[in-house]
């Protein structure tokens, strides 16, 4: 499956939870601040999603997979996220400004730099672990 189909699904189930028209939506705006999705909104779409591709998704899977990587050293002390998870969070979230990857950043603020890019690649992360199972 490839970005451009799962952007345009993506569009059109944000469009059908918020109303922010679907040809209005583009890959680097923000869930949170520029669409103006709030926490209840992004578990509706998620789960219109999980029912669309019959996939399970969690907003925490970039932190999963950083922990992963990390192994032993730790992802976040205190909720605030350790210089080596920044670093590996940065290099899963190529489609956020590195700019924003500052130290101090916390797991809750993390979830504010979301973007439509970040939730259609986790959609196809899932995809592809679901395929993968088989």
């Amino acid at each position: 499956m490839q970005l451009e189909e799962v952007l345009e699904n993506v569009k059109t189930v944000i469009d059908n939870s918020i109303g922010f028209p679907a040809k209005d939506i583009e890959l680097e705006q923000t869930l949170f601040d520029e669409l103006g999705i709030d926490s209840i909104d992004l578990v509706d779409i998620l789960f219109e999603l999980e029912h669309l591709y019959g996939i399970e998704l969690k907003i925490s899977d970039i932190e999963s997979q950083a922990r992963e990587r990390l192994g032993d050293q730790p992802y976040e002390i205190d909720g605030v996220i350790t210089p080596e998870g920044l670093k590996v969070i940065s290099e899963f979230m190529t489609e956020v400004n590195p700019e924003k990857f500052v130290e101090g950043l916390t797991v809750h603020q993390l979830v504010q730099l979301f973007t439509v890019h970040s939730l259609c690649k986790i959609v196809l992360y899932r995809i592809d672990e679901e395929a993968n199972k088989t």
